[in-house]
């Protein structure tokens, strides 16, 4: 069930089928927004939000045998710099809580790119900025997560 107050349209759930707590998918549109730079914002929260929850669910899994990222099997990024990470990620083999700490360290990172280029927004498209090289980073970020 979403989150009653609709302050993010990322939230945890439990799956009905099998009991298990859930993420939502982080969403591929963009939030809606008065201004371009509120649209930014929003989307920095669900980065944020979206961050926190699955370092949560990975804590709660608890799960002590090391297992391959199998989300990162496939994934080819536009940034060299993080492509080097997707490609040592797909030898690792990380517990539940391990990749939850991973996962809150792309996310921080993630945020933190998007939320210091706010002055380099397009506001007609303002999940993207001027700076074509960070942006490939950002998009880079974003994949992996």
């Amino acid at each position: 069930m979403p989150n009653q107050l609709k302050l993010s349209r990322v939230y945890r759930f439990i799956d009905e089928q099998t009991g298990a707590p859930q993420i939502s998918e982080f969403p591929d549109s963009n939030p809606t927004g008065d201004t371009p730079l509120e649209v930014r914002m929003k989307h920095f929260t669900e980065i944020e939000n979206f961050t926190f929850l699955g370092y949560v669910l990975a804590h709660e899994l608890g799960g002590t045998t090391p297992r391959p990222i199998r989300t990162v099997e496939d994934l080819e990024v536009p940034d060299e710099e993080f492509q080097r990470f997707v490609d040592e990620a797909k030898t690792a083999m990380l517990t539940d809580e391990e990749l939850g700490d991973t996962v809150l360290d792309v996310g921080i990172n993630w945020e933190h790119f998007v939320a210091s280029t706010n002055s380099q927004l397009l506001p007609e498209h303002p999940l993207k900025i001027t700076d074509v090289l960070m942006q490939e980073k950002i998009d880079s970020l974003d994949f992996i997560r």
